[in-house]
C-alpha cells in the first residue's frame, strides 16, 4: 500500500511539474497589441480616428476649425515654437512622446507625432501604402496620413488635403 501511495504521490509531482512548464505558443502581434506609448499608439481605432482628421488620446484634430488655444487649454504652452511669419510650428512633449502642429493664418493645417514603431510594425498595421517608397503615405476621402523616419524614429504626419 506504500508503494501505491508512494507511487501515485511521484505521479502527481512529475505531472505537475510538466504542466509548468510546458509553453504557450506566442501570437504574432496584432492591430490592436502593439503599444509604445501611453499617450499616442497605432491601433485598429486610431486608424478609424486618423481618416476623420483625429489623432487619438490627444485635443489634436483637423476635422474642425481647432486652434492652438483649445490646444493650449489642455496642454498648456508648447515646449517649442518657431514663427515664420504666417506659418507657426509648436511643438510639445508629452510623456515622452513628441507632437508637432502646424499652423497657417491661426488654422491648424498638419499634425506630427513621434514614433517608436518600426517600418515593419506601421506596414503590418496600416497596410499597403496608396503611394510606394521610403515614405508611406495613405490618401484619404480628406485627409493624408503619412509616415516619414526623422533621426532614426518614425514620424506620422496628419494634413488636410
Amino acid at each position: 500500500m506504500k508503494i501505491v501511495n508512494l507511487l501515485i504521490t511521484l505521479i502527481a509531482v512529475l505531472l505537475f511539474i510538466s504542466a509548468c512548464s510546458t509553453q504557450v505558443p506566442k501570437e504574432k502581434n496584432k492591430v490592436g497589441d502593439i503599444s509604445s506609448h501611453s499617450v499616442f499608439n497605432l491601433d485598429a481605432e486610431t486608424i478609424k480616428n486618423l481618416e476623420k482628421g483625429i489623432i487619438k488620446g490627444t485635443p489634436l484634430r483637423l476635422d474642425n476649425d481647432s486652434k492652438m488655444s483649445d490646444v493650449e487649454r489642455i496642454w498648456g504652452k508648447p515646449n517649442e515654437h518657431f514663427d515664420n511669419e504666417d506659418n507657426q510650428t509648436y511643438g510639445y512633449t508629452i510623456e515622452n512622446q513628441h507632437f508637432i502642429i502646424n499652423e497657417e493664418m491661426k488654422e491648424i493645417y498638419s499634425l506630427q507625432v513621434e514614433l517608436d514603431y518600426s517600418k515593419d510594425e506601421i506596414l503590418e498595421i496600416m497596410g499597403k501604402p496608396t503611394e510606394p517608397g521610403n515614405i508611406f503615405i495613405y490618401e484619404k476621402e480628406n485627409y493624408s496620413i503619412q509616415f516619414e523616419k526623422f533621426h532614426n524614429k518614425w514620424r506620422l504626419i496628419l494634413s488636410k488635403k
